[in-house]
């Protein structure tokens, strides 16, 4: 559920969010259910992410503490936030769901995460519908008397990053300290998601990263952002393309090698550009051509 616009057309911020709770609740990954884009009648109406618990586990964090047996998630990206409207399509949403898969309501939490402060809806839940809201932790609004469903509207960059930093930092004005921190956990985890969600923080933080690369050995950024891969797979592509024989691993090291030789990071910088572009134009033309196929 987001408002697309210029800016963010190429960055899918929901796929980041989904990959950031999995970060989030890495611990409680064997008591969890994680559901994402849960589809909620034959038309494109999708709940964000539903985590599910097995069993009574209690998870020990703040951004948990209203968390039932089913807890629905919506995201609003950082170019998007949180209308009036929007609440109420999440309110829907979970009776919706309640309806569709024969759930107690009372088993139901609602979390909607934001990137901003979300004055006009926490106004309108305060003044209109007459609830209370309770700050219940650093950017966490729970909201109480809209029984029996259990709510809270969070909002990311005011999370303290000791204990939700996939969160809080999944927004595109991250400062070097940010990456560094990011990159430096995200050394322990070998999951799909992680790169996932590396994957959209380097899309929205590029000019950044020129100044995080400034300082760091270029090959470990460029692994740890899974930018090495993509070049080999890129180089490779080029090579078939133009009948050449020379293996994928060839282009990695050539461009490492330019680095090495004191490649000024704008060009550098113009060359990660240049094939973010041409795999996010890759990716819609797959997807486009998967749903002329569909129809």
């Amino acid at each position: 559920m987001d408002r697309k616009t210029m800016k963010d057309t190429h960055i899918d911020w929901h796929q980041g969010f989904r990959s950031a709770l999995r970060l989030e609740f890495q611990a409680y990954q064997d008591t969890l259910e994680f559901q994402g884009e849960v589809s909620l009648n034959a038309k494109p109406l999708r709940i964000d992410a539903v985590i599910k618990k097995k069993g009574d586990v209690v998870i020990h964090k703040q951004i948990a503490q209203i968390f039932r047996n089913i807890n629905i998630l919506e995201y609003k990206s950082p170019e998007d936030y949180l209308s009036v409207d929007d609440w109420y399509k999440c309110l829907g949403y979970c009776f919706l769901y309640a309806a569709l898969e024969h759930s107690p309501i009372t088993q139901i939490s609602l979390s909607v995460v934001v990137s901003t402060y979300p004055r006009e809806a926490l106004k309108h839940i305060r003044e209109v519908l007459g609830w209370e809201v309770r700050e219940a932790g650093a950017g966490i609004y729970q909201v109480e008397g809209g029984r029996p469903l259990a709510m809270q509207i969070i909002e990311s960059g005011k999370l303290d990053e000791g204990e939700d930093l996939w969160l809080r930092d999944l927004r595109h004005n991250l400062v070097v300290e940010n990456l560094d921190r990011i990159f430096e956990e995200s050394k322990q985890y070998k999951e799909e998601y992680m790169e996932a969600y590396l994957d959209i923080i380097v899309q929205a933080n590029v000019k950044r990263l020129e100044e995080y690369m400034s300082r760091k050995a270029v090959e470990e950024v460029l692994i740890r952002t899974g930018w090495a891969a993509k070049f080999e797979s890129r180089g490779e592509t080029r090579g078939e393309t133009r009948g050449e024989t020379r293996g994928k691993t060839n282009n990695i090291k050539e461009t490492l090698e330019l680095l090495r030789k004191g490649t000024p990071t704008e060009e550098l910088m113009r060359m990660l550009e240049d094939q973010l572009t041409a795999l996010n134009a890759r990716k819609d033309a797959d997807k486009q051509l998967a749903e002329t196929v569909d129809q």
